[in-house]
C-alpha cells in the first residue's frame, strides 16, 4: 500500500489555532489540488478529534472528479477511515451521514462498546488490541485498499511518521503565523526515523495560489 500524508501548516508549523473555530489554512487553489488528491486515492484517514472538531464529510462533490473515479472503476467516494481510542463519536457527524463510500472505524481496546455499537449501522468497526499505523495499513490492505491518504490530526500523523509508515508527503505552507503555543502542531513529540541523520527527499516545490507546496518522497520505489 502507498501511504500519502497531506497537510497544511502555518509558517510557524501549526495545523490549527487554539480557538473553537476551525482555522482555514488553505487557499482555493490548494483546496482544488487536495480534492483531486483525495479523488485519486482509495481511502482517506482522519483521527476522531478531527471529526469532532472539523466535522468533514470527505466526499467527492465535483462531478468531474466523480466521473474520473467511475471511469477508473472506483466508487464515486473514497473509503472513509477514522481512528478512535474511546469510541466517542456522534453518528450524526458528516463522516457517517454523507457519501456512498464505505466507512471504517478503527478502535482501541479501551473504546466504549456501547458507543461503538451506535456507529455500527453506518460503519464497519475494527477493534485492535493496540492501534498502530502498521496495523492499520495491514488491515486496510486486506480490505483491498492500495492507496491511503492520511490527513491528520497531529496524533495520527505522529503515529504514522514515527512508525515510518509514510511513503509520500504533500505539505502546504500558508503565508501567515499562528503564534499560539496551545495550538496543535503538525506532529507531537516522538522518535522519528527521518531526522538530521536521515533526511527526506524533496522532489518538488511549487507555488499554489499564495502557498508553497512541497512534495517529499520518504521511500524510493
Amino acid at each position: 500500500m502507498k501511504v500519502i500524508v497531506s497537510a497544511a501548516v502555518s509558517v510557524d508549523g501549526f495545523i490549527d489555532d487554539a480557538s473553537s473555530e476551525r482555522l482555514v489554512l488553505s487557499c482555493r487553489e490548494d483546496w482544488d489540488e487536495v480534492r483531486l488528491l483525495r479523488a485519486e486515492c482509495d481511502a482517506i484517514l482522519v483521527g476522531a478529534s478531527t471529526l469532532r472538531n472539523d466535522n468533514p464529510a470527505l466526499v467527492t462533490r465535483s462531478e468531474e472528479l466523480r466521473r474520473m473515479r467511475v471511469n477508473r472503476g472506483l466508487p464515486v467516494d473514497p473509503v472513509k477511515v477514522t481512528v478512535t481510542g474511546t469510541g466517542n463519536l456522534d453518528p450524526d457527524l458528516r463522516f457517517f451521514s454523507e457519501g456512498d463510500g464505505r466507512k471504517i472505524v478503527i478502535a482501541g481496546a479501551d473504546a466504549d462498546t456501547v458507543r461503538l455499537s451506535r456507529l455500527a449501522p453506518w460503519a464497519a468497526i475494527k477493534r485492535m488490541d493496540t492501534v498502530t499505523a502498521r496495523g492499520i495499513v495491514n488491515y486496510l490492505e486486506r480490505k483491498g485498499i492500495s492507496t491511503l491518504l492520511v490527513e491528520g490530526g497531529s496524533r495520527v500523523l505522529t503515529m504514522f511518521f514515527t512508525e515510518d509508515a509514510v511513503d509520500e508527503v504533500r505539505l502546504a505552507v500558508a503565508p501567515f503565523f499562528v503564534g499560539d503555543r496551545e495550538a496543535p502542531r503538525l506532529v507531537g513529540s516522538g522518535t522519528f526515523p527521518f531526522n538530521v541523520s536521515r533526511r527526506m527527499r524533496l522532489s518538488d516545490v511549487r507555488m499554489v495560489g499564495d502557498m508553497a507546496v512541497m512534495h517529499y518522497l520518504l521511500h524510493d520505489e
